[in-house]
């Protein structure tokens, strides 16, 4: 049978290593996947190997060392105390590396290890000394501590380097530091070698490494052999992959994780192609990354459906160089990719040899099988949420994916999962995200389901992402869920209110309810007024009825699309959040930051943080700031987002309906797409 993906498919050898295909399983470790143990424990070794399994080509595995930043207080505020972080010198470690790698071999995909930086390496024994010249404390958590609440005049841009503990000046390594550094990053080399890892990588993107931060003129102002040019800014990393070879030897591929090009006063495509020139017979394999460290994770705020991979013509073009200079190296590109024909078409046109990806499989456990299956109208759509980063809330210390709710529970599905019994019947009441992942699981176990939807179409709250311009991610797996139904045989019954009486009496074994929440107010005067509008019911219904000047109550993530979506419509939109910043559900890990640094872009877009809301008057809303002064804000229309209210009681009249009954998403307890899913997930797989 001919492959529908032949150019992402084809095999490809790097030096004496046979990649089976051109699909790589980037360096991307759900953090919270396992405890604070010091090596890969049988979860995270179930994790890599389901990758393996799938058919990735190479699974990067990182965080070698135990962390050695102080993290002040106590560990449940300090949530990066948690991370899963390796401590390749410890011998417990060494041995469950090598049952880790023993699952990947299994599977047929090589294993990758990704070296990124360790500042005692600067040192002779690897080891950074500890008093004030040792490792600086680590900056504080977002929401820890008093802070000026936030407002579009204190506004400015962020980005994750900003977050970073303070490194070492370029300027400041010493000669001796140098090569104390070589010696011990290849010596690192060499033990990830003598376990198995096949491929040896080194992180060098983002200024985030010192061997980076020598890379970039924007933090290499040296004036020796190790700046100015790229030729002299490049010797550091150069002269680590010198040491790494010797280490290794000579069949080892080795892999260089660099930025495409840099911000304004940092390097440019055509000095990465100087790069890929001087380090051809040393390097095996460039991977291209984004400038900074969060646009590297692309959110529907940063990318577009038509190009979902922001940096893909960048990366374009030096893959084209390397060919067209007849280099002895191959390029991979990264950052949004999932669609594999996409990712066919740039290996097919010469725009990356590799494609390296994260939360293809991690949003799908079976991805590579669906691509080799040719099923690509099966491959889950990834939301671009970033929660399988670090999620936030409650959850920000659990690995979590919005849409594969099986995230963290590979390693014991066997256990938790009943096999499937006789077929039944089942009713789903209501179309929305938790009904329509109830129906498709329960419809791939072989039930017979029917699911009831009051409107004239499915997706319920997901709806609303028919509309905004960046809410595309969302659309694509809305649409795919709703195409489920057809492709397994749901029979769909719209602008159909399920109520008790209708179906009573139908032979149902199961009656699954996601009948989902509807949105609240608190009391206060002026809310029920005939300006006031629940800023969840305004998509699609009553857009051009608003005014020109509007005032949204509610800063958090719905509050804020909701806003920027009527300034793409020319509305002038103020934000009024009681928390002293937007966005405070969001995930914090990169996904902040680029939400925050669009809206900054919107002229029509103002907000004031830590404020309280006291009346609404036909003409705008009164309010106090966090200094307990009163202000008033001038509107026609005042929109709501401030919370949601479960119809537990409209559940629980299903009761009786059938021999089971289960009460799944927003109508048990208000959550996300993520908790929807999962929560529809862990019910279906139950019958």
């Amino acid at each position: 049978m001919a492959l529908r993906y032949p150019a992402l498919l084809t095999p490809l050898k790097v030096r004496s290593t046979i990649l089976r295909n051109r699909m790589m399983s980037s360096a991307s470790t759900p953090h919270f996947l396992q405890g604070t143990e010091p090596y890969p424990t049988e979860k995270v070794i179930t994790h890599f190997a389901q990758r393996a399994r799938s058919g990735a080509a190479s699974i990067s595995i990182n965080h070698f060392h135990q962390d050695n930043i102080p993290f002040p207080g106590r560990p449940i505020d300090n949530p990066p105390g948690h991370f899963n972080l390796f401590d390749l010198q410890d011998c417990t470690a060494q041995n469950y590396f090598c049952q880790l790698l023993d699952a990947i071999h299994f599977y047929g995909a090589k294993a990758n290890g990704y070296l990124m930086a360790d500042p005692g390496w600067f040192y002779p024994d690897g080891k950074q000394p500890d008093g004030p010249d040792g490792m600086p404390p680590m900056p504080p958590m977002p929401g820890m501590g008093a802070k000026e609440p936030e407002s579009t005049e204190t506004d400015r841009v962020r980005s994750a380097e900003d977050d970073s503990p303070p490194a070492l000046p370029v300027e400041d390594v010493t000669h001796e530091m140098i090569q104390n550094y070589i010696r011990n990053i290849s010596l690192e080399a060499s033990d990830l070698a003598r376990l198995g890892f096949d491929i040896i990588s080194v992180h060098a993107c983002y200024r985030h490494s010192p061997h980076a931060r020598f890379l970039s003129p924007l933090t290499n102002h040296r004036t020796d052999e190790y700046g100015g040019s790229v030729e002299n800014r490049s010797r550091f990393l150069l002269e680590i992959f010198q040491g790494i070879r010797k280490a290794v030897g000579p069949n080892v591929p080795l892999e260089a994780v660099i930025s495409v090009s840099e911000p304004e006063g940092g390097y440019s495509v055509e000095d990465t192609i100087e790069f890929c020139k001087l380090a051809d017979g040393l390097i095996d394999i460039i991977h291209l990354r984004s400038g900074e460290m969060d646009p590297q994770h692309p959110l529907g705020f940063t990318s577009t459906e038509a190009v979902p991979t922001p940096y893909l013509e960048e990366m374009g073009k030096v893959c084209k160089a390397v060919h067209e200079l007849g280099l002895n190296m191959v390029v991979g590109a990264s950052a949004g990719f999932q669609d594999p024909a996409w990712a066919d078409r740039a290996v097919a046109e010469g725009k990356a040899d590799l494609i390296y990806m994260a939360r293809a499989w991690i949003n799908n456990p079976d991805y590579g099988q669906k691509v080799y299956e040719g099923r690509a109208e099966d491959i889950v759509p990834c939301i671009r949420c970033n929660k399988c980063h670090v999620s936030n809330g409650k959850d920000m210390w659990r690995s979590v994916c919005s849409v594969n709710p099986e995230l963290g529970f590979q390693d014991k599905l066997e256990r938790m999962v009943p096999p499937v019994g006789r077929p039944q019947k089942v009713a789903v009441v209501g179309g929305g995200p938790a009904g329509l992942e109830f129906a498709r699981i329960a419809a791939q176990r072989g039930h017979s389901v029917t699911l009831y939807e009051a409107s004239d179409q499915l997706g319920g709250q997901l709806k609303h992402a028919d509309y905004p311009s960046f809410k595309w991610p969302l659309k694509q797996f809305k649409n795919f869920m709703i195409a489920q139904m057809d492709r397994l045989g749901v029979e769909v019954r719209l602008n159909t209110k399920a109520t008790p009486e209708l179906l009573s009496g139908q032979g149902y074994d199961v009656v699954a309810v996601a009948v989902g929440s509807t949105p609240s107010a608190p009391p206060m005067p002026g809310v029920d007024g005939d300006n006031v509008h629940f800023a969840s019911k305004i998509y699609g219904a009553m857009e051009d009825k608003l005014s020109d000047d509007i005032v949204l109550i509610g800063g958090g993530e719905i509050g804020v699309e909701t806003a920027l979506y009527l300034c793409e419509l020319g509305k002038r939109v103020t934000v009024l959040e009681m928390l002293p910043e937007l966005i405070a559900d969001a995930p914090h890990a990169h996904y902040k930051n680029m939400v925050h640094n669009y809206w900054r872009n919107q002229p029509n877009f103002r907000f004031q943080c830590g404020v309280t809301v006291t009346s609404i008057d036909p003409d705008g809303v009164n309010y106090t700031d966090h200094k307990g002064q009163s202000h008033k804000i001038a509107c026609g229309d005042v929109l709501l987002s401030i919370g949601s209210r479960p119809l537990v009681d409209e559940a629980m009249s299903f009761a009786g309906v059938a021999d089971r009954m289960v009460v799944i998403g927003d109508c048990d307890k208000v959550a996300n797409v993520q908790k929807a899913m999962r929560s529809a997930w862990s019910a279906a797989v139950s019958i």
